[in-house]
């Protein structure tokens, strides 16, 4: 009997097949990751699991409600990528961001309570999880896939739109491309002035402040013209709170946190501060 395979080390899932696929079978795994960082993950699978193996695994689901129709949740403990996940709610329908790598009955009750799955989207490849899953779960909800990440998708299916550029998926709610982190890195901008960056933007040990980097386990930092790039354009827009996947949440004056640790880093990375070193 097919099954629908996750990988272990990033939690993506993978087509349906009677058998597990080999342990280098992940899409995000191509081996050594090359000085470019085009996105793979490196050697990262430990096992392959179905949706029935993680049912059966000990665990608890975390829950946060945001305020402003903005609410995250987590597996713990941490499954693949370990990443929150957010719902945004609207009288419009729902936003199901960076969706979870797993599906069970108790995580699917909290999204059906809260109003469940209009359209799905995420803010770059590493966070496919179970997108396909999770829209078959919820009447097929459109599942959106930027045009530059397209490349990494483990498992297609019709539910599956591409997008580019600027897109408003809900009345308010807007996805945008920004690059950075993988050329595919997207945010999600909220009527209320939240936005969802995933990790186009981190937090920090420091809570008042955010970071910048191409690869998170590898700590290359993205360069100083890749920040401004994001700068001018995140500029532009009105938000006031900000949220990664990493659970770090600025919930007031976050423009202003963005806009200081954007500068603070392209000073540094620039060599401005290479005296002091």
């Amino acid at each position: 009997m097919a099954k629908t395979w996750i990988c272990s080390g990033c939690g993506l899932e993978h087509p349906a097949s009677p058998d597990a696929p080999p342990l280098d079978g992940c899409v995000l795994d191509l081996g050594p990751v090359s000085d470019e960082e085009l996105g793979d993950l490196g050697p990262h699978t430990r096992r392959w699991l179905t949706f029935d193996d993680l049912a059966g695994q000990p665990h608890t689901l975390d829950y946060r409600d945001h305020g402003q129709g903005v609410h995250s949740f987590r597996r713990a403990p941490r499954l693949g990528i370990g990443q929150w996940s957010f719902l945004v709610t609207t009288a419009q329908g729902n936003l199901l961001w960076d969706p979870p790598a797993y599906i069970d009955d108790e995580i699917e009750t909290l999204v059906s309570g809260l109003g469940g799955v209009a359209v799905i989207a995420t803010s770059h490849p590493h966070m496919f999880a179970a997108q396909v899953s999770w829209s078959h779960a919820f009447g097929r909800a459109p599942v959106l896939v930027n045009e530059q990440g397209k490349q990494w998708l483990p498992r297609t299916d019709d539910v599956i739109e591409t997008w580019d550029g600027e897109v408003q998926i809900l009345p308010g709610v807007r996805i945008i491309r920004l690059g950075g982190h993988m050329p595919s890195s997207a945010v999600a901008l909220t009527a209320g002035g939240s936005l969802l960056v995933g990790d186009t933007v981190a937090g920090s040990l420091d809570p008042e402040w955010l970071s910048f980097q191409r690869n998170y386990p590898r700590h290359v930092p993205l360069s100083a013209g890749t920040v401004q790039r994001l700068v001018d354009y995140l500029e532009a827009l009105d938000f006031d709170r900000l949220y990664t996947l990493g659970g770090d949440a600025i919930e007031r004056d976050a423009h202003t946190v963005f806009r200081n640790s954007a500068r603070r880093h392209i000073r540094w990375v620039s060599g401005e501060f290479d005296h002091l070193t």
